[in-house]
């Protein structure tokens, strides 16, 4: 005896098969939003990396004196550390003092971890598991135990449009941050 599928699978199956091409032809096209997004990214790109340069005149920061990443973020060496480079996977404690870098705001601080009453005096962190802002991520793949840095986050590898619990929109960021440990 022949065994039959129930015809509402069939039927299911039939439709799926029919919308599929429709809805994968919708994959590949950007809706009004992400076009717009992508355009807010790409004025800000020019608008932050502007702000970062004129922090960097502003206090006589050479070219020699940092690295600039594909992203737009800034990485400014203050003290070398020793090992490896941090992974995706690695659990790292950040001893960090975040502030604006606006001429008008410069040097607010905005959030640090000196006095979070643990130990170190600082933020246990996983990479690559966006727990942190984009920025950060990528800061913190391109940096080694006791490796002490200023790192530049333009707004949209920080909180973007959206404004975050103290942090205007559109605001890109600096960053002390020291590597105290990599597990």
């Amino acid at each position: 005896m022949k065994k039959m599928f129930p015809r509402s699978i069939v039927t299911r199956l039939a439709l799926w098969l029919l919308a599929a091409p429709l809805l994968l032809a919708s994959c590949n096209k950007d809706t009004d939003a992400i076009k717009a997004a992508k355009a807010h990214e790409e004025e800000y790109r020019k608008i932050d990396d502007a702000l970062i340069q004129a922090y960097f005149t502003r206090h006589n920061i050479s070219s020699s004196n940092y690295q600039r990443t594909e992203s737009g973020l800034y990485l400014v060496k203050l003290e070398d550390g020793a090992g490896e480079l941090i992974k995706a996977g690695n659990k790292v404690q950040v001893k960090y003092i975040g502030s604006y870098l606006r001429e008008e705001n410069e040097n607010v601080v905005f959030d640090k971890s000196y006095g979070n009453r643990t130990l170190c005096e600082c933020t246990e962190v996983t990479v690559g598991q966006g727990q942190v802002i984009r920025g950060w991520e990528e800061a913190l793949k391109l940096m080694k135990p006791g490796d002490k840095k200023q790192v530049f986050i333009p707004s949209y590898l920080a909180y973007g449009p959206y404004p975050g619990n103290s942090i205007p929109p559109d605001e890109p960021l600096q960053f002390y941050m020291e590597i105290k440990q990599v597990q």
